[in-house]
């Protein structure tokens, strides 16, 4: 059968921008005296709400407006940085326009703050793609939890279990399997090898047909 919907993650999916976040949080890192490496960024970072990854930060930090203001400085550190750079995954724009025409209902859930995803969406001219959008500060609990991608699905009048998700991250995978949902995962933040627990792992859009969309559902 064909998908129900499509549920984007965007950072690392919509566009590829892993390194640029990496740099961001090794700025903010040196600003504030604590040691970040790749490593791990990708196991407690990437993919996890702002709230989430300053908590692991800074634990003993208790005043909510605080741990936004941390927030909003790396996030205008990751901004300042990619401006110049932004463009969309190879093949993105191809494969939506494939996919509206194929009658398949079209979101974003992202653990990103709202400023990042207007950024993103409204600096490529995107946002008209997508019929609903879920960010982080609409989550109660953060990827790995179901709940973004089943909050996307009820706004796009779907299920999650005849949807498929779009995710680089391994907690965003691991959302997307909770959620039910078949999984594609892209080898932008994480080598192939990392996300073969996804129902297909693809580099990028080009290629990506409706029907090898409806094949993960045979």
């Amino acid at each position: 059968m064909k998908p129900a919907a499509l549920l984007f993650d965007m950072d690392g999916v919509i566009v590829d921008n892993h390194q640029f976040h990496l740099k961001a949080w090794m700025e903010f890192s040196k600003r504030h005296g604590f040691h970040l490496d790749e490593v791990e960024y990708k196991k407690h970072i990437n993919g996890r709400t702002i709230s989430a990854t300053m908590a692991h930060f800074f634990p003993d930090e208790k005043n909510p407006n605080v741990i936004q203001a941390l927030g909003a400085e790396k996030e205008e550190i990751y901004r300042e940085l990619y401006a110049p750079h932004q463009k969309p995954t190879p093949g993105l724009i191809d494969f939506l326009s494939r996919a509206m025409d194929a009658g398949i209902a079209v979101g974003v859930g992202s653990s990103a703050p709202p400023d990042n995803i207007a950024f993103t969406l409204d600096g490529l001219d995107l946002r008209k793609y997508f019929s609903a959008i879920v960010n982080g500060s609409e989550v109660s609990v953060g990827k790995p939890a179901p709940e973004v991608y089943l909050k996307l699905a009820e706004k796009l009048g779907a299920k999650a279990e005849d949807s498929i998700v779009l995710e680089d991250a391994l907690s965003g995978i691991e959302a997307g399997k909770n959620a039910g949902a078949k999984v594609i995962g892209l080898a932008t933040t994480h080598p192939a090898h990392e996300i073969i627990h996804s129902d297909l792992v693809i580099n990028d859009f080009n290629g990506l047909t409706v029907d090898k969309l409806t094949s993960l559902f045979k």
